[in-house]
């Protein structure tokens, strides 16, 4: 090979500085991110997520709508569950949240529904006879305790307030406590154990922080022991009363 001129040696060197310019300008073009240190690259890719997430959140907010005309689950926004939660008591946050799913279910539940937490047309007329009961509830004091029929009101009035617990509820707890005593507050069964309108022992007002002598002689206090009690073994006055006319106790 014959040595190369000191000009040829030149426009080597010339090409080669060019053809390395060349590659890196198209790295840097092509990947922008990739040149950073990993914290920028890191911060930059976190900038554009959190920009996307808050287009795509805003983009979901339903504006206009009224309740009822969706389905309505868990996550969804929107004026129509700003509507729902209104009825609900709760926070209008225009964001349907874990606090409103679990009070959906209860009331679900309370009117004979599937409790799954999707408003639907017959979960909007349950939301809404339940919004209507608890208005006429604290819309007046509670009735008076005494007689059978007195006791009865006052039942009426408190598990709408206290359970969200409505018409069907309560046709089912009448004929359940009219079984156990018709709704006498002063009648005890014959083995001297259980006592009251829903005929519970010691060990349940007990457990509740009530007296004997709070519990003997108080109506009220005797509803909100037997609700309470159905609430937490049965769900609701339909279950108890399902599996009572089972078994003739509950």
């Amino acid at each position: 090979m014959e040595p190369k001129t000191p000009a040829a040696v030149a426009a080597t060197r010339v090409r080669r500085r060019s053809l390395a310019v060349l590659v890196a300008s198209a790295f840097i073009v092509a990947l922008p991110i990739s040149g950073m240190s990993p914290a920028s690259a890191a911060q930059t890719s976190g900038v554009s997520a959190s920009v996307a997430t808050v287009s795509v959140s805003a983009a979901t907010y339903k504006s206009g709508l009224t309740l009822g005309d969706r389905v309505l689950r868990q996550g969804k926004r929107g004026s129509d569950v700003k509507q729902m939660q209104k009825l609900l008591s709760q926070k209008r946050t225009g964001t349907f949240n874990e606090r409103n799913h679990r009070k959906v279910k209860r009331i679900k539940r309370a009117a004979g529904l599937r409790a799954n937490g999707v408003v639907g047309p017959r979960a909007v007329r349950a939301i809404k006879a339940h919004a209507r009961a608890a208005a006429r509830g604290s819309s007046r004091s509670m009735p008076r305790t005494g007689t059978p029929s007195r006791n009865q009101d006052y039942a009426r009035v408190y598990i709408a307030q206290k359970y969200g617990w409505g018409s069907s509820q309560m046709s089912c707890l009448v004929d359940l406590w009219n079984r156990e005593s018709g709704w006498r507050h002063d009648v005890s069964n014959p083995n001297g154990r259980y006592h009251g309108i829903p005929q519970t022992s010691s060990a349940v007002w007990g457990s509740y922080g009530y007296s004997t002598s709070q519990y003997m002689n108080n109506p009220e206090v005797q509803i909100k022991v037997g609700s309470r009690y159905i609430k937490g073994r049965y769900g609701t006055p339909c279950g108890a009363w399902s599996f009572w006319r089972g078994h003739h106790w509950y």
